[in-house]
């Protein structure tokens, strides 16, 4: 199932105008999200060494960028791992202040309008993200274009009668599936944890 859950062309749910002034969400200290961070973490972990086993990546470091990284969560996960080198774009002000106290390394842009700006990586990540884009197929499909690995989390429970006010799309695990094979990847991992989905895709 796949729900779109917005009229029109453009979901305000997706605008700058909608995230400029919201507050920060320290999602990794939060009981109900963290779990499915932890798990998007070791999925980026395994997507890495997919990377180096392959030989893909020169001097055994795997770029990893975090697309609507929040206030840097994920990101301070993954300074754990030494062959990771990690970024995040996110256009949310209030999260600027998450990345410096993190100590992780983010930067403020519209990656979705920009997205010839966005660098290349081995690994894309877009953790509860995806549901809040106007387009989520086609910046699913610009990844899968770069030849890169994806990991993404959505929450899988919501359906168009029952959904988060600040969510665009809706998909259960069978439609989350269906996206992301739809624009040629391959889901290696799909996990559940809570009322979220984690997957890793090639």
């Amino acid at each position: 199932m796949e729900a779109r859950l917005f009229e029109g062309n453009e979901a305000h749910v997706s605008t700058f105008d909608f995230h400029e002034h919201r507050e920060r969400a320290p999602h990794l200290e939060q009981a109900i999200h963290r779990r499915r961070l932890e798990i998007a973490a070791e999925l980026v972990h395994a997507a890495t060494e997919r990377r180096l086993g392959n030989l893909t990546t020169r001097f055994g470091r795997v770029r990893v960028i975090d697309l609507g990284c929040g206030d840097g969560g994920l990101l301070q996960l993954l300074k754990d791992y030494d062959n990771v080198d990690a970024i995040g774009f996110d256009f949310q002000p209030s999260n600027t202040a998450g990345w410096a106290e993190r100590g992780v390394r983010a930067y403020q842009m519209d990656f979705v309008n920009r997205w010839n700006y966005v660098p290349i990586a081995d690994v894309y990540v877009m953790t509860e993200c995806l549901e809040h884009l106007t387009r989520p197929h086609e910046i699913v499909r610009q990844v899968c274009n770069r030849g890169a690995a994806l990991v993404a989390s959505s929450p899988w429970t919501e359906h168009a009668g029952s959904h988060d006010e600040c969510h665009a799309w809706a998909w259960d695990e069978e439609g989350y599936r269906e996206m992301m094979q739809s624009v040629g990847f391959t889901v290696l991992e799909q996990m559940a944890t809570g009322m979220f989905q984690v997957v890793l895709c090639v």
